[in-house]
């Protein structure tokens, strides 16, 4: 399997010395991605860190626990489920530079596990109906996991995208109907996952108990 290692952006120009990441209030977060995301939304409660260029904010990049349990546990098993979080949502404003993607996410996820040293993986998807490949994630260094399976989701009264599960439970046609909801198929997501160990020993217990299979990165045609 593929050795995870975090890819910095070390810009000899210095690019984004005026460029910095710290945590932000939820609330801020939120408010900033549906704004800016084509979703126009995110779940409840979100871990965020925003990118801010002197001290305006460019972009959030947002943590939350997955809408499946089996998300998580994918990972390493039921058991440690606990350990396993989400890059839910990554937005930047137009005007930021190149490679403020890279810039950005590696930060975040430094200071994530900085915060939150229990977290041993956080996975991330790219969305194949947005014609995603998740190029960021490959630039970075992040496992690819192959493809979740394809499904509906549901478009509400505003044109936000809703998750076929909602606050833990699974939202049939019969119910999405009754919300004004419109079904959309998706096509399956891109998935890929960042390993956080504390230590070349513990990288090596997070390999042995990682259960997903490890592919080449997709390439665009």
């Amino acid at each position: 399997m593929t050795t995870f290692a975090l890819f910095d952006v070390e810009n000899k120009t210095k690019t984004f010395a005026d460029y910095s990441v710290a945590p932000i209030s939820s609330k801020l977060g939120k408010e900033f991605v549906i704004q800016h995301h084509y979703s126009h939304g995110i779940h409840n409660g979100p871990m965020c860190f925003g990118l801010f260029h002197k001290d305006v904010l460019v972009g959030v990049c947002a943590f939350a626990t997955p809408s499946s349990e089996n998300v998580r546990a994918s990972i390493f098993g039921l058991d440690h489920k606990k350990g396993v979080t989400e890059l839910h949502r990554l937005v930047l404003l137009d005007e930021v530079p190149k490679n403020a993607e890279s810039f950005f996410i590696v930060r975040a996820l430094k200071a994530l596990k900085e915060q939150r040293p229990y977290y041993n993986a956080v996975i991330s998807f790219a969305d194949a109906t947005q014609n995603h490949l998740g190029i960021i994630y490959q630039a970075t260094n992040a496992l690819y996991c192959g493809t979740s399976s394809p499904a509906v989701f549901f478009l509400d009264e505003t044109g936000r995208l809703r998750h076929p599960r909602q606050n833990g439970v699974n939202i049939t046609a019969t119910e999405a109907k009754s919300r004004g909801w419109i079904p959309t198929k998706r096509e399956g997501k891109h998935r890929y996952v960042y390993l956080l160990p504390d230590n070349k020993t513990h990288l090596k217990e997070l390999r042995k108990l990682f259960k997903l299979k490890t592919m080449p990165y997709p390439k665009g045609v």
